[in-house]
């Protein structure tokens, strides 16, 4: 698919998303929280990692508060100078700031936390496929970010069923999750139980 097509099918999901009424969408993300926090691997994680949705994605307070009550350290993406790789840095939710591109994250000051120290990642997404392909925004910084996790870290993408999609186009350099929850269902790779 050429970037054009990916744009388009950008703009379709975007806006399919968005015209889920934002009180259906505050309560699908719990259901997706509830999908997480339900994983072996959530439930032995001691670092997970969030983001701070932007517009209508799925929004992860119920899983930060999730998370804080089963006693783990939250971490959040931040944009790092000079590179598209994201960095990540431990706070409570409430601390979060305005960043660059519309983002909210870790202020200043808030220690670092390296890949090998986070144990699950939380990913949005524009659309996921059942292969656990992934579509972002376009910057490709979750692209230039995935494959520096290690093997012990689970990285979950979280998507509403209506970004769920036959097939997204991948490119070299595209990173996938291992792992995918909606609303409706949890998806793994076939031939793995999904759950971590």
């Amino acid at each position: 698919m050429t970037e054009t097509g990916k744009e388009r099918l950008r703009e379709r999901l975007a806006a399919a998303r968005r015209a889920i009424p934002a009180a259906d969408r505050a309560a699908r993300s719990r259901e997706v929280a509830l999908r997480v926090a339900a994983l072996p691997a959530f439930a032995r994680a001691r670092v997970v990692a969030l983001y701070a949705p932007m517009g209508a994605e799925v929004d992860t307070a119920e899983l930060a508060r999730l998370a804080l009550a089963a006693g783990k350290t939250l971490a959040w993406p931040r944009l790092a100078g000079g590179t598209r790789r994201l960095g990540f840095a431990a706070c409570d939710p409430a601390a979060l700031v305005p960043g660059p591109l519309s983002t909210r994250q870790p202020p200043p000051g808030a220690p670092e936390v390296p890949f090998e120290g986070i144990d699950l990642v939380c990913v949005p997404g524009v659309a996921f496929d059942p292969a656990l392909r992934r579509l972002g925004r376009g910057g490709g910084y979750y692209d230039a970010t995935l494959p520096a996790f290690g093997g012990w870290t689970v990285r979950v993408g979280l998507a509403f069923e209506a970004q769920v999609v036959p097939e997204v186009p991948a490119e070299p350099g595209d990173a996938p999750v291992d792992l995918l929850a909606t609303e409706a269902r949890l998806l793994g790779l076939a031939g793995r139980p999904p759950g971590g």
